[in-house]
């Protein structure tokens, strides 16, 4: 109620305060990352020394119910009619006030932060100016996975995932290595989680016997920013080099066991050879009678 009364006593008197004392912000648009913080600004007149206790600040949020931010009343701080959305996330750096600098810091940013703020400062006089706050969510990393599958005909295929999450909803593209859109091949789900991000997860399928590069491209239109991961493809079949790997392994070992057996051979050829030389013949035997 009280807010109310002094917008209205505020907006009844505006030629009159507008010509004495006027607030004034640096910039209008903040736009900041989810989860980050942000420090938002307005300014007013000091005239070289501030009297706290002559000073007001009320920031609120404009929605269908305005929602109270933050309240400093004649120098002194008020939360108790604070909205519970802000609780605990709100900071104004009072030593910047001497210099006539209303920072209103907001700490680990929500979605729900995002909108238009009203800065209203009474001070020897009262004026407003507003400012708005937008939050996004970049798709920054993005998670990748191969899966090998066998198609209904028989054949090799891998599977190529990519799964991200960010705000708002992203478009993700696929392309291969000459950058023709696989898109219409893919299949793209989308799930909001509690903290109101939107986690999107993309798969494209494609043959092992393929040699190429392909790209999943996370195209977030209302930010104009995009996230790629590349997947390099070869047709380099692992269940068929492993079966290759057996083959030759058991290729290898018939030719040591046939070498093995060529030299067992021979060794006993050589020592079957020297027994029978070393036997003496029998035609120089001779028995003589007694």
């Amino acid at each position: 109620m009280e807010n109310k009364l002094f917008l209205c006593i505020l907006v009844s008197c505006w030629h009159f305060l507008n010509a004495l004392f006027v607030v004034d912000v640096p910039q209008t648009l903040y736009v900041v990352d989810y989860g980050s913080n942000v420090t938002m600004e307005c300014r007013f007149p000091v005239n070289d020394h501030l009297e706290l206790k002559d000073l007001s600040i009320i920031w609120e949020k404009q929605e269908q119910n305005t929602k109270e931010v933050y309240k400093l009343h004649k120098g002194n701080e008020d939360f108790t009619t604070q909205h519970s959305d802000f609780s605990g996330r709100i900071k104004l750096l009072q030593e910047n006030l001497k210099l006539g600098q209303s920072l209103l810091q907001i700490s680990n940013v929500m979605f729900t932060d995002a909108g238009n703020y009203l800065c209203l400062i009474g001070y020897r006089g009262a004026d407003y100016k507003k400012v708005t706050l937008k939050v996004r969510a970049p798709y920054r990393n993005i998670t990748k996975k191969t899966v090998h599958i066998q198609s209904s005909r028989g054949h090799k295929q891998k599977v190529l995932t990519c799964k991200s999450e960010g705000y708002p909803k992203a478009e993700v593209i696929w392309q291969n290595g000459d950058y023709h859109d696989l898109s219409n091949k893919a299949n793209t789900s989308y799930e909001t989680g509690t903290n109101q991000l939107c986690h999107v997860t993309s798969t494209l399928t494609v043959d092992t016997r393929t040699n190429e590069t392909f790209r999943c491209i996370f195209w977030n239109k209302q930010l104009q920013q995009n996230t790629t991961a590349v997947f390099n493809i070869s047709g380099y079949d692992e269940d068929n080099s492993r079966h290759h790997w057996l083959i030759g392994g058991a290729a290898f070992v018939l030719v040591l066991l046939l070498l093995f057996g060529i030299k067992k051979a021979k060794e006993y050829k050589y020592s079957r050879t020297c027994t029978e030389n070393s036997l003496p013949d029998v035609t120089d035997v001779r028995i003589e009678e007694t």
